[in-house]
């Protein structure tokens, strides 16, 4: 199954291709660019429109700290008008940054913060008759795994026939009574599919960081002079037992994809 899609997130172009599930572009612009900006790709200059054509889903990473946030809103809801003018189909992501510190240190705060962004910006569009348009809020930090579940979310926008594999998974706890199983990218370490049940921070958290423990034995156990590229394999696997009823398993589906149980 492959797929390329955009993810637009300076004029900084990387390639994403972890296997073949997960490969895509991010356009990665900085804070302070401005639509007036030339913008390059090699020798050519892309316009407005050449650039959000082609996007399928657009990120806006804002500083929850920053309060108040009337330049980041005002930034945001220039860049959503602009986008949907080209192209109604992208998604809108807002990664609300930084939810950590002094000034977030109850889940109220955080909920407060987003609730407040949140109307800012639909105020905004209802003025100009797009409060149609669909903007997802997702709250992140990086004392945690929340940007990872974030762009995970991202992703599985992005993956055709996501509903399919979302079914396989079901069908795989149902047969195996399992809690709650993964589809991760191993090395990014954001999970590309899961079951229909509601995903719990702690066994995301859990199930990333045995995949980060598996890699990490495989390099120095799996690899010899002759071995190349990443050290999780077909080879690699690993089932940790917590308790008597309760465990984890991971093992690879295929190139770098790595199902945990």
């Amino acid at each position: 199954m492959l797929y390329f899609s955009n993810l637009f997130f300076s004029q900084d172009v990387k390639y994403v291709a972890n296997n073949s599930l997960v490969q895509f572009q991010i356009w990665d612009f900085p804070g302070d660019f401005q639509f007036t900006d030339q913008i390059a790709l090699g020798d050519q200059i892309l316009t407005e429109e050449q650039i959000f054509r082609n996007c399928q889903a657009l990120v806006f990473v804002l500083d929850a700290q920053d309060d108040p946030y009337t330049d980041a809103l005002q930034k945001l809801h220039e860049t959503i008008v602009r986008a949907n003018k080209y192209n109604p189909n992208i998604f809108f992501e807002v990664f609300i940054h930084k939810v950590d510190g002094d000034l977030f240190l109850s889940d109220e705060q955080k909920v407060d913060c987003q609730r407040d962004i949140h109307e800012q910006i639909y105020a905004e569009l209802r003025e100009r008759d797009l409060d149609h348009i669909q903007v997802e809020f997702q709250l992140t930090s990086i004392y945690d795994h929340s940007v990872f579940e974030a762009f995970s979310k991202v992703v599985q926008k992005l993956i055709p026939h996501l509903d399919h594999m979302e079914r396989l998974m079901d069908i795989l706890i149902s047969t195996c009574n399992i809690e709650k199983a993964f589809l991760f990218d191993v090395v990014s370490k954001i999970y590309i599919a899961t079951d229909s049940n509601p995903v719990d921070m702690q066994s995301y958290e859990l199930c990333s960081d045995m995949i980060d423990v598996v890699i990490d034995i495989s390099c120095i156990y799996g690899l010899d002079s002759t071995t190349e590229g990443l050290a999780y394999d077909g080879k690699s696997s690993s089932m940790w037992k917590w308790i008597k009823t309760l465990g984890n398993c991971c093992c690879e589906v295929v190139s770098g994809v790595a199902t945990v149980h």
